[in-house]
């Protein structure tokens, strides 16, 4: 078996890796939108048209403001007294994530320092 072997067979299998994961990790928002409407409108604002909710729960948009994925995917993922358990698979949460995410405000871009081009090291004596 040749170098030139290996590094064929480590190609075709990143190809077919990268291949078959791509669709895995495109979340679906317009699934989310669905899902949202079907599971949590009963409680939360989950759309900008819906005027408001039956319950005293946190909006959709208000959730994705601080855009903290890993914690609302690991709330989602369990059951809560308040909450029916939905039993949602790891897609529909990310759809759910990604739908919240379009409600979320636009990030605001840090604002940047002024650059001094005038500088002149100090002088020595």
């Amino acid at each position: 078996m040749t170098h030139a072997f290996y590094a064929a067979t480590s190609s075709v299998l990143l190809s077919l890796t990268l291949a078959f994961a791509q669709p895995a990790l495109a979340a679906d928002a317009a699934n989310g939108d669905k899902l949202a409407k079907r599971w949590c409108a009963e409680c939360h604002v989950v759309s900008e048209g819906q005027p408001r909710a039956q319950a005293d729960a946190p909006s959709f948009a208000s959730i994705s403001a601080g855009r903290r994925i890993p914690e609302i995917a690991s709330f989602l993922r369990q059951s809560h007294p308040q909450m029916p358990d939905m039993n949602l698979s790891r897609d529909e949460i990310a759809d759910l994530i990604a739908y919240m995410h379009t409600l979320a405000p636009p990030i605001e871009p840090a604002p940047s320092s002024p650059v001094k081009d005038d500088y002149k090291p100090p002088s020595r004596g």
